[in-house]
């Protein structure tokens, strides 16, 4: 009985909540009057009285949800907000459902999807899901603290953002909810290979996160962070994270004060690791002719971790900053310096590009 009585309470309160917003919503947008919002009110109120069930409570939730919807109107009532000119909201719709067609997303569903949301208990359309809905709502139907930046842009241009924003969500939302689209592999199949690499003062987040993600792929052991370098649960790590898409939680990392201390690490650690510094310099040779240890270990899956210490041989790569390159101190500490060609008058690439063939590289010798 406690149960049952529970369950009516929390349905009549979320019946509440949806006369309420759409109340709200009608009266913010100049599409109804007070007295319109009024008779919605009316109306649900009744609705409550009327239920066979728990009649008392459906009486009492009928007297506190009119009570609070006459609180909402009063309050809008009294506030000055500038309410949405009904040519405006029809010319923005027109142009966003002009660009949604060119995407070929279907916008008249689109808009009924919305609504649905707003009026009904059906909850988000899951072709299109939240995030799409809310964004498509956000441009044809601002809220009112929205409304003078919305109409303060050109329509075109803002309708062509929503329109390529609200594709990419709904699609995005497909390929989450697609069972059969894996966007994740099973740690079990995580290969690892013993190629660890060290990002000596990096400036970039974005450019980090990517060096992650392309690490994650190739089966790095591990990454070591030193001196500005933006590192996970550190300096920079919101960044990061957005570019590396969740490898910076998969992949083992560490982060040191100078790459001095890395490579004491290493030395203590990782004895048998072959020491790599990717740099341009006169000493340098081609990635590609460089005889990269660990090959046995790589093949066989036989990596020898003991307490945090790695007896297989393998590979520590050393990328550098964005503009200084590497530490010019530690070169002469190295066991190679490597370089990849170019032909273009420029000697340096992105190092997540960068670090993405040496490592391939590596691992294929």
């Amino acid at each position: 009985m406690v149960k049952l009585l529970l369950a009516a309470i929390v349905l009549l309160l979320m019946q509440a909540r949806v006369a309420h917003s759409f109340s709200r919503h009608l009266l913010h947008h100049g599409r109804a009057s007070t007295e319109r919002c009024l008779n919605i009110q009316n109306s649900f109120a009744t609705y409550l009285r009327n239920q066979k069930v728990f009649t008392c409570v459906g009486y009492h939730a009928s007297i506190c949800t009119t009570r609070h919807l006459s609180k909402g109107i009063d309050e809008l009532d009294a506030t000055n907000y500038k309410t949405d000119n009904s040519a405006d909201r029809d010319m923005r719709k027109e142009r966003l459902h002009f660009y949604l067609s060119e995407l070929g997303v279907d916008a008249a569903a689109l808009e009924d999807a919305s609504f649905r949301s707003q009026t009904t208990m059906e909850g988000f359309d899951e072709r299109f899901g939240k995030s799409a809905i809310k964004s498509y709502r956000a441009y044809v139907d601002p809220k009112p603290s929205r409304l003078e930046a919305v109409a303060s842009e050109v329509v075109d241009i803002a309708a062509n953002r929503f329109a390529r924003q609200i594709d990419f969500l709904a699609k995005r939302h497909r390929s989450q909810a697609a069972e059969w689209v894996r966007h994740i592999d099973e740690s079990q199949d995580r290969r690892t290979f013993p190629l660890i690499l060290v990002l000596d003062n990096l400036r970039s987040a974005a450019n980090v996160g990517s060096i992650y993600r392309s690490a994650e792929a190739c089966g790095c052991l591990e990454i070591l962070t030193t001196g500005i370098t933006p590192h996970p649960n550190g300096n920079g790590s919101e960044k990061l994270a957005k570019s590396a898409l969740g490898a910076e939680q998969i992949l083992p990392t560490k982060h040191f004060a100078t790459v001095r201390q890395a490579m004491e690490y290493l030395k203590e650690y990782r004895p048998n690791v072959m020491l790599v510094g990717m740099e341009t310099t006169e000493r340098s040779k081609l990635y590609n002719v460089i005889k990269y240890p660990g090959r046995e270990a790589a093949s066989s899956d036989k990596l020898i971790v003991e307490n945090d210490c790695m007896s297989s041989p393998g590979v520590a790569l050393f990328l550098g900053n964005e503009v200084s390159g590497v530490d010019t101190d530690i070169m002469p500490l190295l066991d190679e310096v490597v370089e990849i060609p170019m032909f273009g008058l420029k000697n340096s690439l992105v190092s997540s590009f960068l670090k993405c063939v040496a490592c391939s590289n590596a691992i294929y010798h």
